[in-house]
């Protein structure tokens, strides 16, 4: 692949030279440019490479202000030493928002995504799961910070969502647990809910990850989950029907 280091400190530059060589020696780095202007005439001029290292603030303004002058094919990996810039930088569908000062295994993360959503570009998509998507119009990823970054999480990969103490947690099917700053009846309004279902007032489960269901106290439900978790599931009494009927949608 192809990468563009816009960065207008030279130190700063070197590292991610130095760990892009370390990391993936057969990335070819083809420019580095310290300014918006430098970076808006050579952008004008030649074939966008497949990502750019790119600072926010450079040496003559924002480098957001490239965006609005034109239209960048390359992959975005944001190099920064603040973090308020990070939701404007995922609104130009960066693939990461990293913090300086910048380490190896943050960088290779990030060149991960980059290197599976180029193999997900080359396949032919699932028709199928095209229309429906296309038909629903609902939200297909979430934003966590994660450590001093941000990160996607796909909406497929979630397993459960839960509320505790005025928090939302997102649960993924590996276990791990995602801090999402939105509340759970604002997350249900975007979901999918032929997958996701709100089994009570502090839970909401993706049918795709229901292993069992068991017979509970008081005519209640009990839902068994394959993702390892110490949480349980009770289907409310009020929920009952609509629950039924949606697992055998």
């Amino acid at each position: 692949m192809t990468v563009l280091i816009i960065e207008d400190e030279i130190n700063a530059c070197e590292h991610l030279r130095r760990l892009l060589q370390k990391i993936r020696p057969d990335y070819i780095l083809i420019e580095h440019l310290d300014s918006v202007e430098d970076s808006l005439n050579w952008l004008e001029n030649n074939p966008h490479p497949d990502l750019i290292l790119l600072d926010i603030q450079l040496s003559d303004g924002i480098s957001f202000e490239l965006f609005n002058h034109i239209k960048i094919d390359s992959s975005i990996i944001f190099t920064t030493a603040y973090d308020q810039f990070a939701l404007q930088a995922f609104k130009v569908n960066s693939i990461d928002y990293l913090l300086k000062p910048i380490n190896e295994l943050e960088l290779e993360s990030a060149i991960q995504k980059l290197e599976q959503l180029h193999i997900a570009k080359t396949i032919a998509p699932d028709l199928t799961e095209l229309i429906k998507h296309l038909s629903t119009g609902k939200k297909n990823r979430c934003l966590v910070k994660k450590g001093n970054h941000y990160e996607f999480i796909s909406i497929k990969d979630i397993s459960f969502i839960h509320s505790d103490d005025s928090l939302t947690f997102l649960f993924t099917k590996d276990g791990q647990r995602h801090i999402y700053t939105k509340t759970l009846q604002t997350i249900m309004q975007e979901l999918d809910t032929t997958q996701f279902f709100q089994i009570n007032r502090k839970q909401v489960v993706n049918i795709n990850n229901v292993e069992k269901i068991h017979p509970f106290l008081n005519q209640r439900l009990k839902i068994q989950l394959d993702t390892k978790t110490d949480i349980e599931f009770i289907v409310s009494r009020g929920k009952l029907s609509e629950f039924k009927n949606w697992v055998d949608s």
